[in-house]
């Protein structure tokens, strides 16, 4: 099936993802730009995508919040009674994602642009949806330094109960491989992975990439990629304890939400600006090292 979209200008390709193509069009009528996720249905099988569509479109479209891209509108296209495809149009943000080989800033900056994605993930819990999907990928930020929050694929409503894992494997809390209830503290674990992965190049240990192969379902042995000897990271030490704790595999252990992990990333930042201003911050802090990068600011 070719992708139609009456009334809208395709300008460009922007992704793929899972059964997804990303594109971004173009209204005929207004000249606004907008992003258009579309899944095609060849399978059975291939609803459960739209249905990720359906539950994006549910929890980012009740949603009203600046850091969080906004979803404006799901179609269906539909051949004798059956869907063959569903295109979702969202908000267009012209961002790098912090996983791009182009993005790097200073350090204190990137831990006020992981505050602002709290301040996101606060909006959403209060709307009683968590995100369970947080990565580099999925954070943008805007050349005049906006951050978005994108790809709500896999959010669901608070204390569900999935019935299948789901998630990025560097990044899902014990919970989600687990298949217990999940909440604003799995989103804690994700954000803290995320701000690991960022700052290092290196995906903290988590209960999925520690097996032997990618899709394994024994969960057992290590990961392939990770059986070299590790690289020394050496990360200034509010930070360190801020993942540690953002990571424990037990919930309870972690900062209890987005407001509590909010104060923190800004008590961490604070510490750092001071150290830097004083002259005694520690390598990371005073180098300001972003995705293996160096910044002067």
């Amino acid at each position: 099936m070719s992708i139609d979209l009456p009334n809208y200008r395709v300008l460009d390709k922007l992704g793929t993802g899972a059964r997804s193509t990303i594109l971004l069009a173009q209204s005929t009528r207004t000249g606004a730009k907008y992003t258009v996720k579309v899944v095609k249905v060849h399978e059975p099988e291939d609803m459960k995508f739209v249905e990720q569509l359906r539950d994006e479109h549910t929890a980012a479209g009740g949603i009203d919040h600046p850091i969080l891209r906004k979803t404006y509108e799901l179609r269906y296209v539909r051949r004798r009674l059956r869907v063959k495809a569903a295109y979702l149009f969202m908000e267009y943000v012209d961002g790098l994602p912090l996983n791009d080989p182009d993005f790097s800033c200073p350090l204190p900056r990137l831990l006020g642009h992981f505050r602002q994605v709290a301040e996101g993930l606060l909006a959403m819990h209060r709307a009683g949806f968590v995100h369970a999907d947080l990565k580099p990928g999925n954070i943008l930020v805007t050349p005049d330094e906006r951050v978005k929050l994108i790809d709500l694929g896999q959010a669901c409503r608070i204390h569900t109960v999935k019935p299948r894992v789901q998630g990025t494997i560097d990044y899902m809390a014990p919970e989600q491989v687990s298949l217990g209830q999940l909440d604003a503290r799995t989103d804690v674990f994700g954000l803290g992975a995320t701000l690991f992965k960022v700052l290092t190049g290196q995906a903290i240990q988590t209960d999925m990439n520690q097996t032997v192969a990618m899709h394994s379902l024994s969960l057992l042995g290590k990961r392939t990629s990770d059986t070299n000897q590790p690289v020394p990271v050496d990360l200034a030490k509010p930070i360190e304890r801020l993942v540690e704790e953002c990571c424990q595999k037990d919930p309870s252990k972690r900062p209890r939400d987005m407001k509590a992990l909010m104060d923190r990333l800004e008590m961490a930042r604070t510490i750092l600006l001071r150290r830097r201003a004083s002259g005694n911050g520690d390598s990371v802090a005073s180098a300001g090292r972003v995705n293996g990068r160096t910044t002067d600011s």
